[in-house]
């Protein structure tokens, strides 16, 4: 089993959960192991485009083998509670999200530093996060693997990446989302997961400042006023799917272009200035 196999396997949130509330994973990992099958596994890996197609076969081995030991071992005392549970609320919410992708710059175009946010039909793309694959020229040997964009809010002038990544999807519906952190927005990116990807949501803590409550999980992730009306918005995009020559199996859904961005409503953007008044917004690129 390669390196980033096993990083998958051990950065599952489910580990995680019950290594915190004390129960030993050595030997549930030892099984994962002796049952990961490559050759299933090679399935999804595109070597043209030398990627990995996103899929679920590793995290649910990881799932199947947790529940099989619990029912083995804790059948009558074991219950999973918290950010231990699937959430199906923002799976539900992350594809009710699905908009094709604005036309905006890609991250190969875009300049890191800080600019004024951009505005579209009345609402601020406060933060977006999008991935680019790159075009290879394997004549000349090109290694370029891509760009990776972090866009979004700092409360104060700084040059950082403003997306903090230590936050469980499942925190945006108990109202604790980043809280006590000194951040505005963050994203849980889950790559590779049973769970949904790259989600991007507002501290908790400031949208109650904002007097915003969420809407169903049924509607995408929103947060409305008092008057029921659409303030904060998650949007996730996943643009020219590419193939493997000819064929399209499991390894052809890889994107060029995939990411997501949080939008809020323009009146609601300068409440937000008024709660931070130094707040700026910062452009961020890996590549």
């Amino acid at each position: 089993m390669d390196k980033h196999c096993l990083s998958i396997i051990k950065s599952s949130k489910f580990f995680e959960y019950l290594e915190n509330i004390g129960i030993e994973t050595d030997v549930i990992k030892s099984t994962i192991f002796s049952e990961f099958k490559r050759g299933t596994f090679n399935n999804f890996i595109n070597n043209h485009e030398q990627k990995l197609s996103p899929n679920t076969y590793i995290e649910n081995l990881v799932f199947t083998k947790i529940c099989k030991y619990l029912n083995d071992k804790y059948v009558e005392s074991f219950l999973f509670e918290n950010n231990g549970k699937i959430d199906v609320k923002t799976i539900i919410a992350h594809s009710k999200s699905l908009i094709q992708r604005p036309n905006i710059l890609t991250p190969f175009d875009s300049n890191v530093g800080f600019k004024e946010p951009d505005t579209t039909n009345g609402f601020i793309r406060i933060a977006r996060f999008e991935q680019q694959l790159a075009e290879r020229d394997y004549r000349a040997n090109d290694l370029k693997k891509g760009a990776v964009l972090f866009e979004g809010l700092l409360p104060i002038k700084m040059q950082t990446n403003p997306l903090y990544c230590q936050n469980f999807s499942d925190d945006i519906w108990n109202n604790t989302f980043c809280f006590g952190e000194p951040i505005i927005q963050s994203i849980y990116p889950n790559l590779h997961s049973i769970e949904a990807p790259n989600i991007l949501w507002l501290n908790s803590e400031l949208l109650q400042m904002l007097d915003l409550t969420l809407d169903t999980y049924k509607n995408g992730l929103r947060a409305l006023d008092n008057n029921q009306e659409v303030i904060l918005i998650y949007r996730q995009w996943r643009d020219e799917l590419i193939g493997n020559g000819a064929s399209f199996g499991t390894n052809a859904n890889i994107a060029k272009l995939e990411g997501c961005d949080l939008i809020l409503r323009e009146d609601y953007y300068q409440k937000l200035k008024n709660i931070i008044p130094n707040v700026v917004f910062y452009t961020f690129l890996l590549n």
